[in-house]
This record gives structure tokens, sequence and C-alpha cells, in this order.
């Protein structure tokens, strides 16, 4: 096979690959443009038809307002804590030596191999007892469950990749071993910090299975759940108001990732000697 043969079936598996992901997104943003008569014409179309906004007013007033306000808080609360208590672990981890330092890591990467639901049953019944049903802090408490292991892990990789020398350093001019933290390393830990937060808030913004158990008042369920009042008991589904909810849901991750990208891909993939 010639390389202009095997060139063309490269590009041929892109273009296959790029259709595969974006036709989806296209057909749902074309979706939450149409009339409710268009929505289902044959054949269908996706760039041909004359685009309304009703189906985006009336999910902004009905739905999308009230809980956007409370993912933002949720998955903020969240980020904030679990990127705090992450920082101050995998430091720990990477800088100190105790004992059972070696068995704790590895149980925190088994902690990741588990679904989800395997939890969720002990997690009710813990909230129930704790009278958290219904609450902000419900939704909070069981997120930092499986986001607080892998935040760990993506911090300490990036702290094993910072020199001790400079911390070093800063004790011998005079730091404290607190104040060498504060001064050098977590400026340093920036990207890191900045890729693990938007990791955070991005799972934690689409999270379903936790919302749908421990939240059941409409005034404080979270877009991913929120959007569900769009489907009747009945079958009976508002498809317009559905996809442009799904847009609005999907808007704030894709503008955080394509604001923070740089910093997003310098903290996943390099570490302090090369900033």
């Amino acid at each position: 096979m010639s390389k202009r043969v095997r060139r063309l079936i490269l590009y041929v598996v892109y273009i296959l690959t790029v259709v595969a992901v974006f036709a989806p997104i296209a057909w749902m943003i074309s979706q939450s443009l149409k009339d409710p008569s268009e929505q289902f014409v044959t054949p269908p179309t996706i760039l041909v038809f004359k685009p309304t906004l009703e189906n985006y007013i009336r999910a902004i007033q009905s739905v999308v307002l009230r809980c956007f306000i409370n993912s933002f808080i949720v998955c903020s609360l969240t980020t904030i804590i679990a990127v705090g208590v992450s920082i101050l672990s995998a430091y720990t981890f990477s800088r100190e030596k105790f004992r059972g330092r070696r068995p704790l890591l590895q149980f925190i990467v088994v902690t990741q191999l588990l679904p989800l639901i395997s939890i969720i049953i002990p997690l009710y019944r813990i909230m129930h007892a704790l009278h958290l049903l219904d609450t902000y802090a419900a939704l909070i408490i069981s997120f930092l469950t499986f986001t607080v292991p892998t935040a760990i892990w993506l911090l300490y990789s990036f702290i094993k990749t910072l020199p001790l020398d400079l911390e070093e350093a800063a004790q011998i001019d005079g730091c404290s071993k607190v104040g060498a933290f504060f001064r050098v390393t977590l400026p340093l830990l920036r990207p890191g910090i900045t890729a693990t937060a938007a990791y955070v808030f991005i799972v934690t913004w689409q999270e379903f299975l936790f919302s749908l158990t421990f939240i059941s008042s409409p005034e404080l369920k979270p877009l991913s759940v929120g959007i569900l009042r769009f489907i009747g008991q009945l079958g009976l589904v508002d498809w317009g108001a559905l996809m442009a909810s799904s847009v609005l849901t999907t808007l704030p991750v894709f503008a955080m990732f394509l604001a923070l990208q740089r910093q997003i891909i310098s903290g996943l993939t390099s570490g302090a000697l090369k900033q």
C-alpha cells in the first residue's frame, strides 16, 4: 500500500470520527431552534429550516434559570473544597515519608475502580441519618466522594515534578516549611490547580445519578436533573425545550474549556520545570 493511499485512509478515518462526534451536537442545536411542526419532518433537516428562539425562552422561563443557579452553587462549592483538600493531601503524599503512605495511595486508586452506583445506597442511608437529604450539602458531600481521589492523583503527579531544591532553598533563606509551600510551591502549582479545578467542575456539572437520588424538591434540582421536567409521565416529550435546555447546559462547560484550554493542557501534560 502506497504512502498516498495510507494517508487518504487516515484522512477518511479522521473525517468519519469528526462527523460521528459532531453530528449529534448539530442535531441537538438544530432541534432546539426548530418549531415543533418542523422537528420530525421527513427527510430530517439540520441546516435548512426557519429558526426560532421560542424553545430557549420557554426553557429559561420554566427550568434553566433556577436549575442553573443550583448547579453553579453546588459545583463551585464542590470545586473549592475538593481542590483545597486535594492540594494539602497531594503535597503530604509527595513530600512526607510516613508509614502506610503507599497503601493509602493504592487505596485511593482502587476507590476509582468502583462504580458510583455501588456507594449510592450507603450514602443515601448516611444522608438520611444526618437529615441532609434534599439539600445542597447532600450533593456536595456525595460529589466529593468521587472527585477528591482523582483530584489528589492529578495534583500528586504534578507536585512530584516540582524540584524539592526550590523549597529547601526557600527554607535556607529563612522561610518556614509552611511559608515555602505558600510562597514557592503553590504559585508553581497554578497550572495543575487550574486543570484539577476545571476537571472537578465539569464532572460535577454533568453528574446525574446522585442528583436524581438525593434531591426531590424542584427548586433545588441542578440542570442535569431539572431538564427532565420536559419529559412527561406518559412519554410525551417537549423535544424543542429539552434540546434547548441541553444546549444551555453544555455552554458553560464549553466556554470554560475554551477560556482555560491552555492552562488545562499545561497542567495535565507538563510540570513546573517547563514553566
